[in-house]
């Protein structure tokens, strides 16, 4: 795994001593964005805010309380602590997945899960890999070297991108795209691969439901209520050819035993009623959308030369590929559709689950110390074990409902019942209400045209039959009045910025607290800002991945500031306040939406189990010796072995559900390949049809057209202007957290800037390094010019993570994003469309924004 190391890190001393560095608690002494601060005590800080608290809870209920940490800043410890308590309060945390914008819903409506994730030296072992919308050689600097070396010993690489970006350079062919046009081009390929005969049938055959049979009449898959009285919704079919009759696909593997299914034609079937269905193979479907995507239909959509297309289906489907489908690729409005298109490719050329194959995506696995621990009721692994031998037996009672059910999807189950219950929940129904996105989500013009009814009807249909279950307690017209942002930046990071929550959710809340080691741009508009200990200055655990096999450790290296503290025990001195002005003010207890009692006495011995749990040391500890228990690390580890080595390699991926989503086992002396228990051992994925699927018969995707992947254009968000603005990541600082680092600035550009085309700018008297302004329906903001050749005409690129206190007038690219969400996002009741956290949910979006440019006079 070495080289790994990451300057970002070797920079972050600067940090220490940095002007934006917060010493002391601050509170807003003029209006919110004024500038204007008073140093306040800590034990005036937490006074007030916990009375803010205790006033949104009697007035309105504890549901008014929203966190919205982030895994931005500090690794795991940054968040857990006030997201617990603020969970034994009643309140509400917002999944972290859609409010970074790192859910990929096309890799979920195929998998019913989005996170393949393969370790990043599995690459090595790949034949052909291709990049999509990325840069890796520029943001992926520790990692990358497992791509060139892949190309060392004959690998070909494949860079995909509307702009010409320093990873081309690496690549063995460099492929300019049309901004958002991904599926045109995934589908082309897999237009030659049918036509010319390369697919792997058994492959797909196998794990995919192309065999799966679908009534012309409907357009449903034949099911079987559709044969017999009392059958079961899920169970579906084949035609098989030996025995020349429908089959039922097993529901319990993937094995398909003596059965021959037929891929092409059509055929009767007797329904329970009498009558007959015609049926035909889903991959006949799939064949005949594929008539409109020859590589000369889809180059005229895309841009991409005919023979080019050919050439890459070719190539993937003589060797072992792998589909690099970036953190851009799924940020498009249609990324469910682009997505669905590679992963056919993937499909039919038998590309996941070996070595060196698959779709590249992120997870969280591999430790279950954090949630073992605070689903405890106190410390010690005995404890600990009672709650893992209580999650496999109410797992097994799941399974004993269905026993074909495999563990993954009993696990998922369980976790769509606990979402029910539990704090954290999807966003969109608070973004609906609260933050001020209604208006822009029924803008017919920044929707896709297909969509054939007004955005609040799918809305309120999806509420009404109760698909979204878990957001009962977001959907009600309660209004927040206290936000807490816990290591992240929403001003800068949401979709909309100030634009959209000053004026909606800001004038709403009573009190907005910022949790940080600096001053940002949430934090210039909180009441209250909360210095928190740097990275440097306290332990913690960075976020456990399969990329990397290994928990990772950073100790402490230098004591912080007198007036500082970690995020660990500045939550207990806020729950130790809580207790106190409850105390005080005759409440002993709260009853939240769902009708749960939470008593408030006794508040931090809960929080901190009795008082064992009250210090950073103490956690880390706790958590590694749980995770010792489960066996995600090796018998007799500790955090002292942590903190003289450093990390440590995990053994298993753990209990969670994103845990079984790897669906692979770990070895020690190899990459970790996911999906080899899908490929290997035949287990079945959790989707509606137990298989990897591209026919999504859900009503409205039937309606939308997307039933199968097509290529949609990106609709015009933000109004009709003539050039598409783009993104990418930062060559230091993905997020803001660095942006302001002097050090790295110097690395790069070092300030926000505007990457355009010479000759548009040519066009419109724009020259190099010039500030202009970028507007929309939205708004504007102004920003200096890089004129590049390198990026397509009518396109502008802007680098995401700047904080807009870097910009002249405080707005950046993010205040011109409308933050859409595609309407079928909000589709529920269909097999493994269905909430359960991290994952089926709406997410905006911010790739493809149109923009005008235009010189300053």
């Amino acid at each position: 795994m070495n080289p790994l190391g990451c300057q970002k890190g070797a920079a972050w001393s600067k940090l220490l001593h940095a002007p934006e560095r917060i010493l002391h608690p601050l509170k807003r002494a003029g209006a919110r964005g004024g500038g204007t601060w008073t140093e306040v005590s800590w034990d005036q800080a937490l006074t007030e805010i916990a009375d803010h608290i205790l006033d949104a809870i009697e007035e309105d209920g504890p549901e008014t309380i929203i966190n919205e940490g982030t895994p931005g800043e500090g690794g795991l410890m940054t968040g857990f602590m006030f997201s617990r308590l603020i969970g034994l309060l009643g309140g509400l945390a917002l999944d972290t997945n859609a409010t970074i914008n790192d859910f990929s819903p096309g890799i979920y409506l195929t998998f019913g899960k989005f996170d393949p994730a393969s370790s990043i030296d599995d690459i090595f072992h790949a034949e052909f890999i291709m990049y999509t919308h990325g840069n890796p050689a520029y943001t992926m600097i520790p990692s990358f070297h497992f791509t060139t070396e892949a190309r060392y010993k004959g690998a070909e690489v494949v860079l995909v991108a509307p702009d010409c970006s320093p990873s081309h350079m690496h690549a063995d062919y460099y492929v300019p795209i049309k901004p958002g046009t991904d599926a045109a081009l995934g589908l082309a390929m897999a237009q030659v691969i049918i036509e010319e005969g390369t697919y792997n049938r058994e492959f797909i055959c196998e794990q995919t439901d192309l065999p799966l049979l679908v009534r012309v009449d409907s357009w449903r898959f034949l099911r079987q209520t559709d044969l017999q009285d009392g059958g079961r919704d899920d169970q579906f079919y084949i035609w098989d050819e030996r025995a020349d009759r429908v089959a039922e696909v097993p529901l319990a593997t993937l094995a398909l035993g003596d059965l021959q299914p037929a891929l092409t034609g059509s055929r009767p079937v007797q329904l329970k009623d009498g009558t007959t269905a015609h049926v035909v193979p889903v991959f006949e479907l799939m064949k005949e959308r594929l008539a409109g995507y020859t590589p000369e239909k889809a180059s005229e959509m895309c841009g991409v030369n005919p023979e080019m297309i050919r050439t890459l289906a070719r190539t993937i489907a003589s060797k072992r590929g792998s589909i690099v489908c970036g953190a851009t690729s799924f940020k498009y409005y249609h990324s469910d559709l682009m997505l669905r298109s590679y992963l056919l490719v993937l499909a039919l050329t038998g590309n996941w689950g070996r070595k060196g194959t698959g779709p590249v995506e992120w997870s969280v696995a591999g430790f279950d110390g954090p949630f073992l621990s605070f689903a405890k009721s106190n410390i010690g692994r005995g404890e600990a074990r009672k709650v893992i031998d209580l999650r496999k037996a109410l797992v097994a009672a799941v399974k004993s409902e269905d026993p074909t059910m495999t563990e993954e999807m009993a696990h998922i189950e369980l976790m769509h019942r606990f979402s029910q219950t539990q704090g954290q929940v999807p966003p969109a129904m608070l973004w609906y209400q609260h933050w001020g996105y209604k208006e822009r989500w029924n803008n017919r013009d920044y929707n896709d045209p297909s969509m054939q009814r007004p955005f609040d009807e799918y809305i309120e249909e999806a509420l009404k039959k109760d698909w979204w279950k878990a957001p009962k307690r977001t959907a009600t017209a309660k209004t927040p009045r206290v936000y807490f942002e816990v290591g992240g930046n929403a001003m800068r990071r949401t979709r909309g910025g100030q634009n959209l929550m000053l004026p909606n959710l800001w004038e709403k809340l009573r009190c907005a607290v910022s949790v940080d080691w600096r001053m940002n741009t949430t934090g210039m508009y909180s009441d209250y800002v909360l210095p928190v200990a740097h990275h440097f200055e306290k332990m913690a655990f960075m976020f456990p991945t399969p990329h990397l096999m290994n928990l990772t450790f950073s100790d402490k290296a230098v004591e912080p500031p007198d007036d500082v503290m970690a995020e660990v025990e500045m939550a207990v001195m806020l729950a130790e306040k809580i207790e106190q002005r409850a105390k005080a003010r005759g409440i002993s207890e709260l009853t939240d939406a769902l009708g749960a009692v939470r008593p408030l006495a006794g508040l931090r011995n809960q929080f901190t189990m009795g008082g064992s749990l009250d210090n950073t040391e103490s956690v880390a500890r706790e958590w590694v010796s749980d995770a010792v228990e489960s066996g995600n690390l090796p018998e007799g580890t500790s955090l002292d072995t942590l903190k003289e080595q450093g990390y440590m390699r995990f053994l298993n991926w753990g209990m969670g559900p994103m845990s079984h989503s790897q669906a692979a086992d770990i070895k020690t002396d190899e990459t970790h390949t996911a999906f080899t228990w899908h490929t290997e051992k035949k287990v079945p994925y959790p989707t509606l049809t137990r298989r990897a699927q591209f026919y999504i018969d859900h009503e409205w995707f039937i309606e939308a057209g997307e039933a199968l992947p097509c290529h949609k254009d990106n609709p015009p968000q933000g109004g009709d202007y003539p050039f598409v603005m783009t993104s990418g990541h930062n060559r230091w600082s993905i997020h803001s957290m660095n942006i302001t680092n002097k050090t790295l600035l110097q690395t790069h550009r070092g300030r926000p800037h505007l990457v355009m085309n010479d000759s548009d700018a040519a066009r419109l008297g724009i020259r190099d390094e010039e500030e202009v302004e970028v507007q929309n329906d939205l708004g504007a903001f102004i920003v200096p010019v890089k004129l590049s050749p390198s990026v397509q005409p009518n396109q502008v690129i802007s680098y995401n993570g700047w904080e807009p206190y870097m910009y002249r007038t405080w707005k950046g690219a993010s205040d011109l994003e409308p933050g859409m969400v595609k309407w079928l996002h909000f589709a529920g009741d269909y097999g493994h469309l269905r909430y359960w956290p991290l994952q089926w949910q709406p997410v905006p979006f911010d790739r493809g924004v149109r923009v005008n440019v235009s010189k300053i006079d």
